[in-house]
């Protein structure tokens, strides 16, 4: 069983988050959702606020149950250059959580617009297209 998660604050996650479960036949949930265990895969999504990694999202990460997860395939946005990479992988890997190598992070959204680009949208479809293999 695969589950999708995400923090989102201005809404850009949430609508990533949602286009990825689209392609994936997933219905993206909040963090604050409980997540059903066991998973073979959760997609964890996130965004940079204030230059680091959400709180909600470490704590999040640090809470997830490493035994019964096979993987986190990570996602995020942005509005500049930053991404969760870094942080969201370092939380992970505290926990004993493997991290998948594929992830996908997008930059360039004004807080709250969610208007992915013709471009964005297709490595959104590219990357849930590599995913089911």
């Amino acid at each position: 069983m695969d589950a999708i998660r995400y923090f989102s604050r201005t809404g850009n996650t949430k609508k990533m988050a949602e286009m990825i479960g689209e392609q994936l036949n997933l219905s993206a949930k909040p963090i604050s959702e409980p997540i059903k265990y066991p998973l073979d895969t959760l997609y964890l999504g996130g965004a940079i606020h204030m230059a680091s990694l959400d709180k909600e999202l470490k704590q999040f990460a640090a809470s997830l149950d490493a035994q019964q997860i096979g993987q986190v395939v990570m996602f995020g946005t942005s509005g500049g250059i930053m991404s969760i990479k870094k942080g969201l992988k370092k939380a992970l890997t505290e926990n004993k959580v493997k991290v998948s190598s594929q992830g996908l992070f997008l930059h360039g959204f004004a807080p709250g617009k969610a208007n992915f680009s013709e471009k964005q949208q297709g490595e959104i479809k590219n990357f849930t297209a590599a995913l089911k293999g």
